[in-house]
């Protein structure tokens, strides 16, 4: 549910590890095929931190441009351990995030993450 301070709702993932070394012909990036729900229906607040130039490896599904954002969840939604670096978060909008830093403080997650080209 919904609040004033945490208004929308999002969705975690973690993308499935692809355990064959080497050079793949067909890897696209994160593919939402691929990857496990961590948990759903979490209450977040999503604010921009700041945009800055091209991803650096140019994959089909990186962004136009880096953008970084900061994704908060409360404490009481989602416990200390549950989302790791590299997971997915999807908002309610459908945009799509990889978590760079899951930082947890005494509110609960402060997510550094970075939008991903749908």
């Amino acid at each position: 549910m919904s609040s004033f301070i945490y208004p929308r709702t999002v969705t975690v993932s973690r993308p499935d590890s692809d355990l064959t070394p080497g050079y793949t012909s067909d890897y696209s990036g994160v593919e939402p095929a691929n990857e496990t729900i961590v948990a759903t229906g979490l209450p977040a607040s999503i604010q921009l931190k700041k945009g800055k130039g091209r991803p650096d490896a140019g994959l089909p599904a990186d962004a136009v441009e880096k953008t970084l954002w900061t994704v908060f969840i409360p404490r009481g939604a989602a416990q200390l351990g549950l989302i790791r670096t590299n997971d997915i978060v999807t908002d309610d909008l459908g945009e799509r995030y990889q978590v760079s830093a899951p930082y947890w403080n005494s509110l609960g997650y402060a997510l550094q993450v970075e939008l991903l080209e749908p």
